[in-house]
């Protein structure tokens, strides 16, 4: 048995320690790019970070085949890890606290901040001297012995990792929703998973943990236990102060999950398993290690695109008729790509059919006859194309120049009076030397009106789908807050119930980018229609002014602002006074480039840059000022009660 597990007990501890490394890297990598705009994401992914600079000095230590020297490095440099986790435990502890809506005062940010030198302090105790670590041996595997500063260590330590929980357990009892207690339980149940990983415990424990299988053992089981409390602490963690809807947020992390960690982990397997299992079947394990890690990587991958509708419907979406509702809108959805693709369909199979060269659809607006598509043609002048009420039918089409035009229903029936269905564009052929009158031509007409209603249904589908687009558009903003307000009002922050949700917005730090993102799109982009500024009452009162255009309406409120910025008097390049104007008004309104602003007003690209920033910052200070205005102005118009 001992020999067993001197020969499989590495290469299980390698394969395990590489699987909570990958774990750790996974849910970083996630954090970091997807969920880093809250203060506990980004702790929680520093956290990750040096767990898994921990991990990779252990493996790094596995690969040292007995050479303490070498072994010693990789111990001091995951000693980076171990350092630095107690300290990031309460920094994230005190960031879930502030989540519930009790902010610092000082002391905790203070404390913090003395940790993080205690843990600096002691990371270089551990690089530079003996105190704290000193002399490795090599049984039952390579560690340090303890130094004389080590049980303060192992005070700081551990009197960190106690406050931190202490910390949480606040947080859990200003939770106001049954969902986020459930969610803080969960927490406190594994959150001590990074400090068992991290903490030396053969510092301690090394001489009573000889045999082998005792050891090895032990090891297996304790890993095992940790991959799966970094798991659900990684999981549990991605709810806290996300406003995404909570079924999005499990979808997501479902499909990270599947396609990160069990796919890297299941390639990892094979990378370590295969040349010793190649020795043992005779096979070289070496040669066809590569392929087998390939093969499992697209093999994972199938499974995975098979199987997880079914994984959604079990674990996100367990009975939710809504959801398969919007999964069926959002197939059957036309885009204009799309669009435009049936309709060429529909013309190239018209002309293909009747052997014509020319055909064209347009549709009918309030404005005037609009060309959607044509073949044939690089453009149709519609200008005297007559219009649905002057229109005479005979047989269905009439002549329009060298074209058969054909008029587009709302639907299939044929308007028998004045109370049909409305006329919402026109098919155009090429004319025919003559009207239909053999039955092969009849069934030409058969084909072409077929066509033609195909045609119809397309630019009636396309019309009602603006309708619900731009309903949606005026209710995304809406949307936005209530997100933001559950995800907020969740962990207890009453005062993100009593807030206007806009006084939310104008008081976010990130409130000035939004406001220059939003300049440079000024012209046309997402972020000038940004879901948090359409929910300015500001923008809002715009909306009503520009006929619900949100594009106009935020253009409007940007230009007034920058109009607020313009001194009096006759307006100069030079003056001082006049910079901050002179350079919204020439880079965002005007659209000039870079460097004919700050050529035209004399100064230098550097100096260019900081005056922009201190403009969009005044430009946002202005706009909060109007917003402040506005609240003032609805809540002394509206009656309490």
């Amino acid at each position: 048995m001992n020999s067993v597990f001197e020969i499989l007990g590495p290469l299980i501890n390698r394969s395990l320690s590489a699987a909570i490394a990958i774990i750790a890297a996974s849910f970083f990598l996630n954090f970091v790019f997807h969920r880093a705009r809250n203060r506990v994401s980004r702790t929680f992914s520093a956290l990750l970070f040096f767990v898994l600079v921990t991990y990779l000095g252990d493996l790094g230590v596995t690969f040292t085949d007995g050479n303490l020297d070498t072994a010693a490095i990789w111990l001091r440099f995951q000693w980076l890890g171990i350092a630095f986790v107690p300290v990031l435990y309460t920094h994230l502890s005190d960031a879930i606290l502030e989540l519930t809506g009790l902010p610092s005062r000082g002391r905790r940010r203070r404390a913090v901040r003395i940790l993080y030198g205690l843990a600096a302090i002691f990371f270089l105790a551990v690089l530079l001297t003996d105190l704290v670590v000193r002399s490795p041996v090599a049984e039952p595997a390579p560690h340090f012995r303890p130094g004389p500063l080590f049980p303060v260590f192992a005070a700081y330590f551990i009197g960190a990792v106690i406050v931190s929980f202490w910390f949480v357990i606040r947080a859990r009892n200003r939770t106001l929703t049954a969902s986020t207690r459930r969610r803080m339980n969960y927490l406190l149940t594994v959150y001590a998973a990074p400090a068992l990983s991290v903490f030396p415990f053969l510092l301690i424990s090394g001489p009573s943990l000889s045999s082998p299988v005792v050891f090895y053992l032990l090891l297996i089981i304790v890993d095992v236990v940790l991959a799966v409390m970094l798991t659900v602490m990684g999981y549990t963690l991605s709810f806290f102060g996300n406003t995404e809807p909570e079924r999005l947020i499990k979808a997501q992390m479902l499909q990270f999950f599947l396609r990160g960690p069990v796919v890297a982990i299941a390639a990892l397997g094979v990378i370590l398993w295969a040349p010793g299992a190649g020795r043992v079947l005779g096979l070289p394990g070496e040669e066809i290690m590569p392929l087998l890690a390939v093969l499992v990587i697209l093999f994972f991958q199938w499974i995975i695109s098979v199987s997880r509708p079914t994984l959604e419907q079990w674990l996100v979406y367990p009975g939710d008729e809504e959801i398969e509702r919007i999964r069926e809108l959002e197939r059957r959805l036309v885009t204009g790509t799309d669009f435009r693709q049936i309709l060429d369909t529909v013309l190239n199979a018209i002309c293909d059919y009747l052997r014509i060269e020319t055909a064209f659809i347009a549709s009918l607006k309030t404005d005037g006859p609009q060309l959607e598509r044509a073949v044939g043609l690089d453009q149709v002048d519609l200008a005297d194309l007559p219009q649905s009420g002057e229109i005479s039918l005979d047989g269905g089409a009439f002549v329009w120049r060298d074209f058969w035009l054909i008029p587009l229903y709302a639907n299939e029936a044929h308007p028998n009076n004045g109370t049909g269905p409305d006329m919402i564009g026109v098919l155009g052929v090429q004319a025919p030397e003559k009207a239909p009158s053999t039955e092969t031509e009849e069934e030409r007409w058969e084909m072409l009106m077929a066509l033609a209603t195909r045609a119809a249904e397309v630019l009636e589908d396309r019309r009602l789908q603006s309708e619900v687009f731009a309903a949606l558009e005026g209710l995304l903003p809406e949307i936005g807050v209530l997100q933001r307000l559950i995800g907020q009002a969740d962990y207890g922050d009453i005062q993100a119930l009593t807030d206007f949700p806009s006084a939310q917005v104008i008081g976010d730090p990130e409130f000035p980018n939004k406001i220059k993102d939003a300049l440079a799109h000024y012209w046309g982009g997402p972020n000038l229609t940004d879901d948090a500024l359409l929910s300015l009452a500001v923008v809002q009162r715009a909306l009503a002014e520009h006929d619900g255009n949100p594009q106009r309406a935020m253009q409007a409120v940007l230009r007034d602002a920058i109009e607020n910025l313009r001194p009096e008097g006759k307006r100069s390049m030079t003056t001082a006074e006049w910079i901050l104007y002179n350079i919204l008004e020439m880079r965002f309104l005007q659209r000039k480039k870079v460097r004919e602003v700050y050529m035209r007003l004399a100064m230098s690209e550097s100096d260019f840059y900081r005056k922009q920033r201190i403009a969009i910052e005044a430009v946002a200070e202005i706009i909060s000022s109007m917003e402040r205005s506005a609240l003032s102005e609805e809540l002394s118009s509206e009656p309490p009660g």
